[in-house]
């Protein structure tokens, strides 16, 4: 935990330096008062001498001035320094989650990744405030303040050595029970969100299937359990404070009691028993502070190791920070040569000795059953995954070679779920590319027949979209996804099953307008419509991982078993014998 903070404290040290300072004087400050107050008593009023009385009154409205400004600055700089930190923690965190692999999410899961950067950093951020003021400012008061209470009077210092021991080892022992609790508490925190995020997105099959009364009481279900490991959480913790109220009464009774005795025997004057009660209380509040930073402990030990998790986490795909640069004005190529990939862990290839090649204007189709390996393949020619056997070369460079900003340049990609990002229309078209005027924005609207829908909404192209995309139809998501690829003017094009929620008339249309439009690019496309491909320069039938086919439409009807049955399955047999 002190190590992930002080990586991101290490930078703000000049501020952190000014919160020990700050903190050092509030902390002396207040615990020369006891004494002033007893030269009050001891030397002004028991020996009526009211210049002594003014004299040490007035020292303790400096005394207290002084509390008042250091303790002002130190929260100031002391919250300054924390709020910078937690920022940079949030943000450096956030860069490492965008830069994983689809692989790299799944160790973790995308609920409990949302749950440690809100919830988790959340947690740090209050723990770091309160180390930050209480971890000095109170073993210093309970320091100084036994040995002052020590030096004040030496005949009730066994009070104080045989409590703080006893409250001290309580202390201990809560936290020792407390720390598994909370680290639970945080895997059902995932849980309610991984339950919470799967409702809300596949709310429209919750309704189509009736299933709301079962989400509501799968959600009770863990909501209920994660509240019974809080309650356990705090009644561990909540047994402290009355414990620590008992060794503060007890000291002010034994205080007062033996002081009274020791008054009558001449041991100890009135204000040093005063003053001796006024530090016993300082002490002991310093434990009560102390003991609401453990309650606070556990949790964040807890929320440092899950962040630390995220940072452990060795990335399956290194990008050189010297990668090739791929040319500015590239070819279009593409080249897969004996091409293999198992998933971690696994015992079977998911794909086994692909090749292909591709020059640009070149098409080349990939169908197969589901399960083949298709979107497994895009996902490693875009490299969202590193091959285990073989290589790809875009442009002549190997994709594991290449610089990543470049290598992404030079693709475009619509993914097999077409997700929309919550802004207007132009906003997730021009997320292809930031400077995009409206008028290729308008000419990539055009291509893939967006265009008709997007002028009948009230402010075209202005017009707000939903997060996911949740308040236009799947056909439309797609088109917005195509548009949002094309407008990119890349050199690949890969295309995952990205025209299933289209009809068979539009998807004709703009499969004749992308041909129109993508004449100097390599375009890959993922389908399952025959109908889609059947007109790919080339035709690569995958089943089980493997090319069981290669070739164009028209050969592969004749020669390919696979294919033949994919095709019959969708095209009329009238089609089938004129190709």
């Amino acid at each position: 935990m002190l190590k992930l903070y002080a990586r991101y404290m290490k930078q703000y040290k000049g501020q952190v330096i000014l919160v020990v300072l700050f903190t050092l004087l509030f902390t002396f400050a207040t615990m020369l008062l006891p004494t002033l107050s007893k030269n009050v008593i001891d030397k002004g009023a028991i020996a009526d001498n009211t210049d002594v009385i003014i004299r040490y009154a007035l020292f303790m409205v400096v005394d207290l001035a002084v509390c008042a400004f250091a303790g002002i600055l130190s929260n100031y700089f002391s919250s300054r320094v924390v709020m910078s930190a937690v920022r940079d923690m949030r943000t450096t965190l956030f860069e490492r989650v965008v830069h994983f692999s689809q692989e790299d999410e799944g160790k973790i899961g995308a609920a409990s990744l949302i749950s440690r950067q809100s919830k988790d950093i959340q947690t740090s951020q209050t723990a770091l405030v309160q180390m930050l003021l209480m971890m000095l400012q109170a073993p210093l008061m309970c320091i100084a303040g036994i040995v002052l209470a020590v030096r004040t009077s030496t005949t009730l210092a066994w009070i104080i050595i045989v409590l703080l021991p006893l409250a001290t080892i309580i202390m201990l022992l809560t936290v020792k029970f407390a720390r598994p609790v909370f680290r639970e508490n945080q895997i059902k925190v995932d849980h309610v969100n991984r339950i919470m995020r799967e409702a809300l997105t596949g709310m429209r099959v919750v309704r189509a299937f009736n299933r709301e009364d079962y989400e509501t009481d799968r959600f009770a279900g863990v909501s209920d359990d994660f509240t019974k490991k809080k309650k356990k959480g705090f009644k561990i913790m909540n047994t402290l404070i009355p414990f620590i109220m008992f060794f503060a009464n007890a000291a002010n009774l034994l205080i007062l009691g033996f002081g009274a005795k020791y008054m009558q025997d001449g041991l100890a004057t009135y204000g040093a028993i005063q003053a001796y009660v006024l530090y016993t209380t300082m002490i002991l509040m310093a434990f009560m502070v102390a003991s609401m930073f453990l309650m606070l402990l556990p949790n964040a030990q807890a929320a440092a190791e899950r962040i630390n998790e995220v940072w452990d986490i060795e990335p399956s795909i290194r990008w050189k920070e010297d990668g090739a640069k791929l040319p500015e004005v590239g070819n279009g190529s593409i080249e897969v040569s004996h091409l293999s990939y198992r998933f971690p862990g696994a015992s079977q290839n998911v794909l086994t000795d692909i090749s292909f090649s591709a020059k640009a204007g070149q098409t080349v189709a990939i169908i197969g059953g589901t399960g083949s390996g298709k979107s497994t393949l895009l996902n490693i020619l875009c490299r969202n995954m590193d091959a285990v056997e073989g290589s790809v070369k875009i442009d002549g460079v190997d994709v594991r070679d290449a610089d990543q900003e470049s290598l992404r340049d030079h693709i475009s990609i619509v993914p097999q779920k077409s997700f929309l990002f919550a802004g207007s229309i132009l906003d997730n078209v021009r997320y292809g590319k930031a400077d995009a005027t409206e008028e290729e924005v308008t000419h990539a609207l055009d291509v893939s027949q967006s265009s008709d829908f997007v002028q009948e909404k009230e402010y075209g192209m202005y017009t707000y979209i939903a997060q996911g995309g949740t308040n236009v139809s799947g056909g439309q998501r797609q088109r917005l996804a195509i548009a949002r690829a094309l407008v990119r003017k890349a050199d690949v094009y890969m295309f995952d099953d990205s025209f299933s929620a289209l009809d068979f008339k539009t998807d004709a249309k703009l499969r004749k307008e992308l041909s129109k439009e993508l004449t100097g690019a390599v375009t890959i496309i993922v389908a399952q419509r025959v109908s889609t491909i059947k007109n790919a320069d080339r035709i690569l039938v995958l089943e089980e991982g493997k090319v069981v086919g290669d070739g164009t439409h028209d050969e592969l009807l004749k020669s390919n078993q696979v294919y033949r049955e994919i095709a019959m399955s969708q095209l009329s047999e009238s089609e089938v014998k004129s190709a």
